[in-house]
């Protein structure tokens, strides 16, 4: 039998989801950028993924048909959360700041055929440096950023026995813990819409209403190896994030001292970004954050309760946070955005050792 590697997936179609309506004129998300200089690659093409791993049910019809119902569902939804169909900008009538305008790209949606099945590709040797196939992304361009998309979704379907949904979407956009709550909500909109027959019986973005003229493949041998890792934390909400941080770096096996940081407040419409430094931190008691600093994991976000299909949940989920060229850290600080929330969330990506 052929070894998985040796396989490929066929783009589909891709298509633009939009809202389904318009948002408040005006409306977008600024970005706030450091004094000093950051890389243009590391601010554009760094980017994360949750990936859902299904077992076709009995329930389902074609893969193709619920690629089709998302697309209509999705719609619905980002006139809910229109900052996630946004574009990446730059106000040149003001101080010349980035800013998300708020629903003025919509989402990509990517239609994928696997030639192999669920379980031959999560049981191969290659899969961490091939999953990232699974969530398509591009590399938002320095020349040209207003005219790149900054979220996709991605349905591959697996011979036989599953498929998947991978969700990539930039790091400007936001961050996992909101990503997760987003996808909750998609999924029980979803259900609602399917249970009271609000999807069109004969939708004209089901893939048997066209005449595929060639499929586009995907080479695995094309594609950016695995040169990172990401470690999920959790830690009460402190006064003084950046000393916890410090607190972070200095206690876990970071490879690097310099980083990205990513702040993001959903309470605000504010993103910061800011240079951080390993060695940048003041002096601090040894005790200060002792037992309140530990290693979480993914699934404590919930994505594994996801379920598009009634009562058909993911077999498996995979979280990522992808930056530009594999050789940056990034931290990513996911404040909580309800009252309830009592911890913040913060990822740490490094590179590989070698």
């Amino acid at each position: 039998m052929a070894n998985s590697s040796d396989k490929h997936l066929h783009i589909e179609a891709i298509q633009t989801v939009t809202p389904g309506r318009a948002a408040e004129p005006g409306q977008a998300r600024r970005i706030s950028l450091p004094s000093s200089p950051i890389s243009a690659g590391t601010l554009l093409g760094s980017h994360a993924h949750i990936i859902l791993y299904y077992k076709k049910s009995t329930k389902e019809d074609m893969v193709a048909t619920l690629a089709a119902q998302l697309k209509e569902s999705l719609n619905h939804m980002l006139a809910e959360e229109p900052l996630l169909s946004g574009r990446l900008r730059r106000d040149r009538e003001k101080d010349g700041y980035w800013e998300i305008k708020y629903n003025d790209s919509g989402v990509r949606l990517v239609q994928v055929v696997a030639e192999t099945s669920m379980d031959e590709f999560l049981g191969g040797e290659d899969r961490d440096a091939k999953e990232k196939m699974l969530a398509y992304w591009m590399d938002i361009k320095q020349e040209d950023p207003q005219f790149w998309p900054l979220f996709y979704v991605q349905v591959t379907e697996f011979q036989g026995d599953g498929y998947s949904i991978g969700i990539s979407w930039s790091v400007l956009l936001t961050d996992h813990l909101f990503m997760t709550r987003f996808l909750k909500k998609w999924a029980t909109s979803h259900k609602q819409m399917q249970a009271q027959g609000q999807f069109s019986e004969a939708n004209i973005f089901h893939l048997s209403y066209f005449k595929n003229s060639g499929r586009i493949p995907i080479d695995y041998h094309y594609t950016r190896s695995t040169t990172s890792r990401t470690i999920l934390y959790k830690a009460p909400q402190s006064s003084d994030s950046q000393a916890l941080l410090h607190h972070l770096l200095e206690t876990c096996d970071a490879n690097v001292s310099e980083f990205t940081l990513f702040v993001n407040d959903h309470s605000g419409d504010c993103l910061k970004v800011e240079n951080f430094s390993k060695a940048g931190g003041s002096r601090m008691p040894v005790n200060r954050f002792l037992g309140k600093l530990s290693v979480a994991g993914w699934d404590e976000l919930e994505a594994g309760d996801v379920d598009f299909v009634a009562e058909n949940k993911p077999v498996l989920v995979s979280c990522q946070v992808v930056p530009f060229g594999g050789h940056e850290g990034l931290l990513v600080a996911m404040l909580p955005s309800h009252q309830t929330d009592s911890e913040l969330m913060i990822s740490v990506t490094v590179p590989l050792e070698d």
